[in-house]
Order: structure tokens, then sequence, then C-alpha cells
């Protein structure tokens, strides 16, 4: 047999030895292995990884970002060997442990570099971020990122995102072998506010600097439009977000006065004299003529049907303000002059202005935790206290005092209404979600006679404008507005308390000609409605001014370029 012959069988014969090898290789694998290797097969398909999606922003109106979500590095214990992981001495005991629980751990930047660099995975996550601007106004989300307070919690929905998810093929010893993108995570909308950060932040600094709780919220009259809502004290989102311990949540519980209520809408009060223009208004409605006179002496003396004196009521002059109708009795808060008209027209004609224009009701702004005022009635009083309705109760309320309670979004309305004349849009606080603008809503329109809206307007204008003379007082916030570049219309408020000073009030709009803004202003404690509350008023309305001639500026600067 020549050599070419042997070559070839055995060139046929390794052949046929390899067939057979691949033959019981075969069985091997699909009879024998079979099971085993479905198994693994199977593992490596039934690992099913979310993707976060990152939470939408919040900003201002003037594009300052109050709420974003940050990147993160995150090592996923379902993507790891944790065994492997704590071999590099990058991690420590809690973090390991942690692991172990099940738990998602975060990295800095250099640990995440030199993990990857390792071959370890590394995810990417989102924390949230805040700054210290209108807390009240953006609230927070808890640890899971779900919305808890505010904006966070209103527009839920439209902030967060869908999470995507991805396949990922993972061999028993916990390496990952490779991953596919099943769904891409879809952010979450972008919700842009009416609050402008430039004047939320003098809001915020006036009620800081007065170094005592309360309130003040600034709208578009035509709008309902929020530009500042502020309220203090304030608290910090972020330490909502990143958690208390037991301690501090405890020691935030006890705080007082407590960062975590939102007085602008969640706070009521005695609204003081700044509930007179309700009831000035319900004396014009029912006919009472606003030129009569009376002679105020200081003290309002109330007498029985034997006409003795029973009760006496002071006036906050102690001299008395002399004859004064209803537009004096507006500008200068006379007390005696409102005891009498409160009894004249009788809680009755009162409570029925009041539901009328729906003051002492919800206003439906779209924040979480608004409380709805007080009016009392006699069913009320005697449902509540166990007691009958006395004249006393009547001539208390028409001070907005006793049991009269109000928020101070409850008195925007009504200086609102008397802005617009009748009509008062729901006051919100978002601009926009994502691109779609939200629509202004009308959530009250009442038409009365329009002399009667032009008086209120003139009486109220007096209050910071009226000068006085030797025969007349100024207005109660002639000294706070006095050479004020705009005409301002309003009334001042002081609630008396059963402890330490009484609450300031001052509520108004600009300018009063033609009105853009209405503004509410309360500090709790605060003193004289003329003093505190006013002050801030003007700083706020100062800001606003000064914004809104600066964009006429640039607007008439660029027309004058084209």
């Amino acid at each position: 047999m020549g050599e070419a012959a042997v070559k070839n069988r055995l060139i046929l014969l390794f052949m046929a030895l390899s067939f057979v090898l691949i033959i019981i290789k075969a069985f091997q694998v699909q009879i024998l292995e079979h099971e085993e290797h479905r198994k693994y097969l199977e593992l490596l398909q039934t690992r099913i990884v979310k993707v976060p999606a990152p939470r939408g922003k919040i900003l201002t109106s003037d594009g300052k970002v109050l709420a974003r979500d940050e990147e993160v590095y995150v090592l996923d214990p379902w993507l790891n060997n944790i065994d492997e992981l704590k071999k590099t001495g990058l991690l420590t005991s809690e973090e390991v442990l942690r692991l172990i629980r099940g738990e998602k751990v975060v990295l800095d930047k250099a640990r995440a570099d030199v993990l990857s660099k390792k071959g370890v995975r590394i995810s990417l996550d989102y924390r949230r971020r805040y700054t210290l601007t209108a807390s009240h106004v953006v609230g927070y989300v808890n640890v899971d990122r779900k919305g808890m307070y505010g904006v966070e919690r209103v527009y839920d929905e439209f902030l967060t995102g869908i999470e995507g998810a991805k396949m990922v093929f993972v061999e028993p010893s916990g390496r990952v072998t490779s991953e596919v993108m099943k769904s891409p995570p879809k952010p979450g909308e972008d919700i842009t506010l009416t609050i402008d950060s430039r004047i939320q932040k003098v809001a915020e600094k006036s009620l800081e600097e007065a170094g005592k709780p309360g309130a003040v919220i600034l709208s578009r009259v035509k709008t309902g439009e929020i530009l500042a809502l502020a309220s203090f004290p304030e608290y910090n989102p972020q330490d909502f977000y990143e958690g208390f311990t037991r301690r501090e949540w405890e020691r935030l519980l006890r705080d007082s006065p407590s960062p975590l209520i939102n007085r602008a809408i969640s706070s009521v009060y005695n609204p003081g004299s700044a509930i007179k223009v309700l009831w000035a208004l319900a004396a014009l409605l029912n006919g009472i003529d606003p030129n009569e006179k009376i002679d105020c002496h200081g003290v309002f003396n109330y007498r029985n049907s034997k006409g003795e004196v029973v009760a006496r009521y002071r006036d906050w002059k102690e001299e008395g303000h002399g004859p004064t109708d209803l537009r004096k009795a507006i500008r200068v808060s006379c007390n005696v002059y409102f005891y009498q008209l409160g009894l004249k027209l009788g809680v009755e004609k009162m409570t029925e202005t009041a539901r009328k224009f729906g003051i002492f009701e919800k206003t439906g702004i779209d924040l979480p935790g608004e409380k709805e005022g007080l009016l009392p009635t006699p069913g009320w009083k005697i449902e509540k206290v166990g007691e009958p309705w006395y004249p006393g109760d009547t001539i208390l309320m028409s001070i907005g005092q006793g049991y009269l309670e109000v928020t101070p979004v409850e008195l925007l309305k009504l200086v609102s209404l008397v802005a617009n004349e009748g009509v008062f849009y729901r006051p919100h606080v978002v601009k926009k979600i994502g691109s779609e603008e939200v629509k202004p809503e009308i959530e009250t329109q009442i038409q009365i006679d329009e002399k009667i809206w032009t008086f209120l307007k003139d009486a109220m204008v007096d209050v910071t404008s009226f000068r006085g003379n030797e025969e007349e007082d100024p207005g109660t916030a002639y000294h706070v507005f006095r050479g004020f570049p705009y005409r301002v219309a309003g009334k001042t408020g002081t609630a008396e308390t059963s402890n330490g000073d009484p609450h300031s009030w001052f509520v108004g709009f600009a300018p009063a000609e033609d009105p853009e803004v209405a503004i509410v202003v309360m500090v709790e404690h605060g003193g004289y409605g003329s003093g505190a509350a006013a002050q801030i008023a003007k700083e706020v309305l100062s800001e606003y001014f000064k914004l809104r001639e600066s964009v006429r500026e640039t607007h008439a600067s660029s027309h004058s370029q084209d």
C-alpha cells in the first residue's frame, strides 16, 4: 500500500473520529445536559432591570430652576457580584450590607470611575435637588421621589417620568454578560410656575426681616396668576427628601412657630379691619346711604330696649374721629362707625353678602392644604358654642373680631373682586405644563352697580393717599405710601389676639386706576396694620413695578432699533 493511500486513510479516520466526537458532544449537550443548559439559558433571560426616568424640573416664570434631578452613580446588587465588590476594598461595611439587603448604593464620581475600570457595572439614577426659594409652593418628594407636598404633589403625574426597562444576561456567577434596552425611559414634564423669583425673594426677605410668622400673596387680578406666595418661617425641602432622624423630626414638630404650615392658605385668623371692605359692600348693596354721618367720640355705648347702657365698645382712636361717613370710616378705619353699621345691617345681611361673593370659602388654588375660613351665624353658634347670638357678636364681627376667621388667600379674593369689579380668577401657581399654557379660569363673576365698585376703590385709595389736614386724619397707610409713584388702593387691619400683640394686615391692589395686581400681607403679632404689613406690601409692590418698568424700557429700546 502506497504512502498516499495510508495518508488518505488516516485523514478519513481522523474525520470519522471528529464526526463521532461531535455526535457524542451533541448527544451530551442536547440529551444528557439538556435540562442544565435550558435552566442556564432561562436564567440569562429572566433578569429585567428598570431604568429610572428623570423627574421634570420646576422653574419660575423668569427661568430660575427651583427643583431638578441630578444624575448620581449607583451600584445595583442585581447587576454585580457582591463578593467581587467586597474584594475591591472601595466599599464600606455598611454599603456592603445594604447591597446584601438588595438596596442600591450611591457612589461619588471618583469611586464610580475606579470601579468602572475594574469591570464593575455602574448605573445612573437621579436625586432631587432644591433651592430655598418658594418652598411652600414647590413642596418636596419622598425618598421614592413621589410628590408629597406643594406643586410636587399636585402635579406629580406630570412631573413623574415613565421608567424604561432593559434585559440583562447574567451568568450564575453574577457576572452580567450583556444587556438589551427593551424600552427607553421617558423624562417627566417640566413645570413652569407663575412665580417670579425676584418678587418672591423680596417677599420672603421682607417677612424674614419682620421676624415674625406671616404670609404674602401677590397676584395678577386679570388672570389669577400668583407672582409671589411666601410663608414664614420656611423649611428646607431637601431635608424631607433626604430624610430625618427621629430626633430631628420630633424637634421639627415641636418648633413654634411651625415652618411646615403654609400660612397663606392653611392658617385662619381674625381679619380685623381688613374685612370692613366687605361690610361696606354689604351696606351699599342694601341701600344704606354712604353719606350719612355718625359722630364718633371714641366709644360706642350699646343700649338695651330700655335705653340703658349695657356695653361699651371703644374705637382704636381714644378721642374719636368726629363726624364720619362711610368713605371716611374706611379711610381712618373708624370702629365706632362699623359697630353701628353692623347693627343696622344685621348678621343675616352681612352673611348673605359674604356668601354671595364666596369670601369665606376655599378659592381652589392649585396647592394642597387650603383651609376654609369661618363665617359664623346664629345657627352655627347654637350648634358649636351652645349659646344664642347676641348683638355683641354682630358688633365684634363688624370689625373683623369675634368668631370670624379668614385665610389670607380668601382676603385676596375680596380685594381682587373690588379691583376687577366683580370678576375673580381662580388663583394658580402653575403657568405651563411642558409647553402647554394653563388657561385662566373665572371662579366668581357677579354684576352689580359699577358705582359701588368706584366708591370702594376711591375710599381704599384714600387709605394710602389722603394726607389729612387740621380737621381730618390722614389715611391709615398714608405715612407708608407717601411719595409712592403709583396709586395704591388699600385697607389696613389690626386684629386683636388673646395673647401678645395684634396681627397686622394689609390688603390692596395697584395701580388703582387700572388694577394689575392684588396683594395681601399678614404678620402674626405684627402690631398695627399700618406698620409691618403695609411696609412689606410697599416693598413687594415696589419690586413689581420696578420689574414692569424694566420690561417696558427693554421693549421700547428694541423697537427703537428696528
